[in-house]
């Protein structure tokens, strides 16, 4: 989550954005980039691919400076910019390469560090594999909200509008996944 004074310096970056500051475009690429790239690792291998999709979408950020200011979340605006980016990317070369897919049909590459979460809760090596087995049995859609709402912070209504779903889907599929998630742990640890 956000606080106080990160909002602010974020609203301090984007007003001198707007004014031509090239200072404030660097520092939002050095607050944002490493969670642009993880998030677009998630859609795709392609390191190139990723690298130039959050180039193009600092790029536009830069050309559309003078409406800098009307943006309310960086963070929220710059993932949706580069889901966008990464997701239109791979339907042009499925175009070009004949393999043609639906948006919905994406895959979200779930890796999410299981060793991060030992460290921090400090579980033991079994339980992590029980979290691990669990997880996998999480839909695409399940994978991608607990990203976005537990990685990135972002509040359901952004998650909403990143993943075309509506506030109430977003409540529902979120309860859903979180309630799979404790029934099939609590199984896990009740088989062994």
């Amino acid at each position: 989550m956000l606080n106080n004074n990160d909002t602010q310096l974020e609203a301090t970056w984007l007003q001198r954005l707007q004014h031509n500051d090239e200072q404030a475009l660097a520092a939002i690429m050095r607050k944002y980039y490493t969670a642009l790239y993880n998030y677009a690792a998630r859609f795709t291998n392609d390191e190139a691919l990723i690298k130039d999709c959050i180039q193009e979408v600092f790029i536009s950020l830069w050309q559309r400076r003078e409406n800098a200011t009307s943006i309310l979340s960086p963070r929220y605006y710059l993932l949706r910019a580069v889901k966008n980016k990464v997701l239109k990317s791979l339907h042009q070369h499925n175009i070009r390469t004949g393999s043609m897919e639906s948006e919905d049909a994406y895959d979200f590459l779930q890796e999410f560090s299981v060793e991060k979460l030992i460290i921090d809760r400090q579980m033991s090596e079994e339980q992590a594999t029980i979290l691990r087995k669990t997880m996998a049995q999480l839909s695409k859609r399940q994978h991608e909200l607990i990203y976005l709402k537990f990685y990135q912070h972002l509040d359901h209504a952004q998650i909403a509008g990143l993943m075309n779903l509506s506030r109430q889907s977003v409540y529902n599929l979120l309860h859903e996944a979180i309630q799979k998630l404790r029934n099939l742990y609590q199984a896990e640890i009740f088989n062994q």
